[in-house]
Protein backbone atom coordinates (compact mmCIF):
# COMPACT_ATOMS: atom_id res chain seq x y z
CA UNK A 1 0.00 0.00 0.00
CA UNK A 2 1.71 3.15 -0.58
CA UNK A 3 1.96 5.94 1.15
CA UNK A 4 -1.11 7.83 -0.51
CA UNK A 5 -3.43 5.45 -0.09
CA UNK A 6 -2.67 4.81 3.52
CA UNK A 7 -3.45 8.62 4.60
CA UNK A 8 -6.37 8.06 2.38
CA UNK A 9 -7.52 5.17 4.37
CA UNK A 10 -6.46 6.89 7.44
CA UNK A 11 -8.48 10.07 6.93
CA UNK A 12 -11.72 8.29 5.87
CA UNK A 13 -11.35 5.88 9.36
CA UNK A 14 -10.86 9.13 10.93
CA UNK A 15 -13.85 11.12 9.78
CA UNK A 16 -16.47 7.61 9.95
CA UNK A 17 -17.28 8.07 13.36
CA UNK A 18 -18.19 11.70 13.18
CA UNK A 19 -20.07 10.73 9.94
CA UNK A 20 -22.58 7.58 11.42
CA UNK A 21 -23.03 9.96 14.53
CA UNK A 22 -24.69 12.76 12.37
CA UNK A 23 -27.04 10.75 10.62
CA UNK A 24 -27.94 8.61 13.87
CA UNK A 25 -28.62 12.33 15.47
CA UNK A 26 -30.14 13.16 12.66
CA UNK A 27 -32.54 10.55 12.04
CA UNK A 28 -33.17 10.75 15.83
CA UNK A 29 -34.10 14.52 15.31
CA UNK A 30 -36.98 13.69 12.68
CA UNK A 31 -34.78 15.67 9.69
CA UNK A 32 -36.55 15.39 6.35
CA UNK A 33 -35.70 13.22 4.12
CA UNK A 34 -32.83 12.04 6.59
CA UNK A 35 -33.26 8.11 6.32
CA UNK A 36 -30.98 5.30 6.93
CA UNK A 37 -31.78 4.44 2.65
CA UNK A 38 -30.79 8.06 1.72
CA UNK A 39 -27.58 7.76 4.11
CA UNK A 40 -26.12 5.06 3.13
CA UNK A 41 -26.52 5.92 -0.18
CA UNK A 42 -24.41 8.87 0.49
CA UNK A 43 -21.81 6.60 2.77
CA UNK A 44 -21.33 4.37 -0.35
CA UNK A 45 -20.44 7.67 -2.79
CA UNK A 46 -18.13 8.41 0.34
CA UNK A 47 -16.17 4.85 -0.13
CA UNK A 48 -16.59 4.90 -3.99
CA UNK A 49 -14.87 8.36 -3.81
CA UNK A 50 -12.19 7.05 -1.89
CA UNK A 51 -11.62 3.56 -3.79
CA UNK A 52 -11.35 5.98 -7.10
CA UNK A 53 -8.84 8.01 -5.72
CA UNK A 54 -6.50 5.28 -4.30
CA UNK A 55 -7.03 3.55 -7.74
CA UNK A 56 -5.55 6.27 -9.51
CA UNK A 57 -1.47 6.08 -9.91
CA UNK A 58 0.83 7.71 -7.41
CA UNK A 59 1.50 10.57 -8.03
CA UNK A 60 -2.14 11.31 -9.50
CA UNK A 61 -2.34 13.57 -12.27
CA UNK A 62 -4.62 16.57 -10.61
CA UNK A 63 -7.14 16.45 -13.42
CA UNK A 64 -8.03 12.73 -12.68
CA UNK A 65 -8.33 13.82 -8.90
CA UNK A 66 -11.09 16.65 -9.73
CA UNK A 67 -12.68 13.89 -12.04
CA UNK A 68 -13.33 11.47 -9.06
CA UNK A 69 -14.94 14.60 -7.09
CA UNK A 70 -16.97 16.26 -10.35
CA UNK A 71 -18.39 12.33 -9.88
CA UNK A 72 -18.87 12.16 -6.50
CA UNK A 73 -20.49 15.31 -6.63
CA UNK A 74 -23.06 14.56 -9.12
CA UNK A 75 -23.92 11.21 -7.31
CA UNK A 76 -24.58 13.17 -3.97
CA UNK A 77 -26.84 15.72 -5.64
CA UNK A 78 -29.00 12.56 -7.76
CA UNK A 79 -29.19 11.47 -3.99
CA UNK A 80 -29.78 14.85 -2.51
CA UNK A 81 -32.66 15.26 -5.07
CA UNK A 82 -34.42 11.76 -4.31
CA UNK A 83 -34.99 13.37 -0.97
CA UNK A 84 -36.22 16.90 -2.11
CA UNK A 85 -33.00 18.19 -1.28
CA UNK A 86 -33.51 18.29 2.59
CA UNK A 87 -31.04 15.65 2.96
CA UNK A 88 -27.58 17.75 1.92
CA UNK A 89 -27.49 20.46 3.45
CA UNK A 90 -25.10 23.28 5.56
CA UNK A 91 -24.57 20.62 8.25
CA UNK A 92 -23.44 18.05 5.73
CA UNK A 93 -21.60 20.27 3.71
CA UNK A 94 -19.59 21.64 6.87
CA UNK A 95 -19.06 17.81 7.51
CA UNK A 96 -17.93 16.40 4.29
CA UNK A 97 -16.71 18.82 2.23
CA UNK A 98 -13.96 18.81 4.06
CA UNK A 99 -13.24 15.15 4.04
CA UNK A 100 -13.51 15.37 -0.01
CA UNK A 101 -10.81 18.35 0.38
CA UNK A 102 -8.29 16.18 2.38
CA UNK A 103 -8.89 13.29 0.10
CA UNK A 104 -7.93 15.23 -2.47
CA UNK A 105 -4.85 17.20 -0.84
CA UNK A 106 -3.78 13.84 0.33
CA UNK A 107 -3.31 13.16 -3.55
CA UNK A 108 -1.44 16.13 -4.02
CA UNK A 109 -4.24 18.70 -5.08
CA UNK A 110 -3.33 22.14 -3.45
CA UNK A 111 -6.64 23.25 -2.29
CA UNK A 112 -5.32 26.98 -2.52
CA UNK A 113 -5.40 26.96 -6.50
CA UNK A 114 -8.72 26.69 -6.06
CA UNK A 115 -9.93 29.13 -4.01
CA UNK A 116 -9.97 26.82 -1.41
CA UNK A 117 -12.05 24.12 -2.49
CA UNK A 118 -11.09 22.23 -5.55
CA UNK A 119 -14.52 20.40 -6.93
CA UNK A 120 -16.39 23.61 -5.31
CA UNK A 121 -17.52 24.51 -8.80
CA UNK A 122 -19.81 20.78 -8.88
CA UNK A 123 -20.89 21.24 -5.42
CA UNK A 124 -24.74 21.79 -5.33
CA UNK A 125 -25.03 21.56 -1.79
Amino acid sequence: MTDRNQRLDEILAEAAPEIQEHWEHCREAGLSGHTEEASDKVDGQILAYFARLKALPDPAEEASVLDAMRQLYEALDEINEETDGGLLETDERELLVPLFIDAAEACGVDPEAHDGEPGGEWRNF
